[in-house]
């Protein structure tokens, strides 16, 4: 999957974001088969509510989201409006990440007008600090963003470091070491200046006794005016179960602004003995304020669109 945020020009600019997805089955004797493929293209107003969506394929649905503005309540009236049997789709799963898209997108802003001259402070929404300590673990009270902000400096700026090719490998393979699949992504461009480019690699194998194992991956990378793109964010999940429940799992922090931030991988075990297809709802629930991390529940909570593959991969 992945979701691309086009650049602000400004807080309150509109904001495009398009991403797209694709379900693969593979095995060691025949050439991987794509089992279904999606695009979505959007655009939020100033106010970040949606004001334009098309998908492919078309859903019925998709208009009864315009109007949803793109934060917390995005996602639940994707569970209003999405047929129980399209929740694992990949429109809806590309959707899903679009009120992410959104809050990272200010990261790509502030490095923009940073190199324009304007000083840290005057980057910062005012009163963020009511609704952001506490909220993850990088941004608990006390620690370096919160602290920088209320000493009247901004948001502290990472230095991010630049991004590794992922087109044909999957950065990490299962057993560990570099894993050669140059089917691994599906096409994207080059990510543009000031963009942001979210991606995710969920990668499910089941066994004949309904054992299984999940890798996945996800990275935030902004745009570089030379070219290339920088890590903004990037984490790493493993687990493993029996009969769609998860028995095991854990977290490996890679790139992250702060450095509170990975307190949160400690966190995940808490999701030891939940049915994958729960994820999207036990994730919120069970990783919330500092033992959680807002990117990282959001991987967590993609976790539960595999649900639809395990028939199929059990199958093969």
């Amino acid at each position: 999957m992945h979701v691309d945020v086009g650049a602000r020009t400004e807080w309150g600019g509109a904001l495009p974001i398009s991403g797209a997805a694709r379900d693969l089955h593979t095995d060691s004797t025949s050439r991987p088969k794509v089992l279904a493929e999606a695009s979505v293209d959007a655009m939020f107003d100033s106010q970040r509510h949606l004001v334009e969506v098309r998908s492919v394929p078309a859903v019925d649905w998709l208009d009864d989201l315009v109007g949803t503005r793109a934060g917390g309540g995005f996602r639940r009236r994707l569970d209003e409006v999405v047929p129980p049997g399209e929740g694992v789709s990949l429109v809806r799963q590309v959707l899903d990440d679009m009120p992410a898209g959104a809050l990272i997108s200010g990261y790509g802003f502030m490095r923009m007008a940073r190199r324009q001259g304007f000083a840290p402070s005057s980057l910062t929404p005012p009163n963020v600090l009511d609704h952001m300590v506490n909220l993850c673990s990088g941004w608990r009270a006390g620690g370096v963003a919160a602290a920088s902000i209320g000493g009247g400096h901004g948001v502290p700026m990472q230095d991010c470091p630049p991004a590794p090719e992922l087109r044909g490998t999957l950065v990490v393979a299962p057993g560990g070491g570099a894993l050669d699949d140059s089917w691994a992504w599906h096409e994207m461009v080059p990510l543009a200046p000031d963009h942001m480019r979210r991606r995710r690699c969920l990668d499910l194998t089941v066994e004949a006794d309904g054992t299984f194992n999940v890798w996945a991956m996800f990275r935030d990378t902004v745009g570089e005016p030379g070219g290339g793109e920088s890590v903004l964010h990037e984490y790493a999940v493993r687990a493993s179960g029996d009969e769609g429940v998860l028995a095991d799992i854990s977290a490996e922090p890679r790139v992250l602004p702060f450095p509170e931030c990975p307190g949160a991988a400690a966190h995940v075990s808490a999701l030891a003995g939940t049915k994958v297809s729960d994820l999207p709802s036990a994730v919120p629930e069970r990783l919330t304020s500092i033992a959680s991390c807002t990117h990282l529940n959001d991987l967590l909570r993609a976790l539960g669109g595999l649900a639809a593959l395990f028939e199929i991969a059990s199958d093969h």
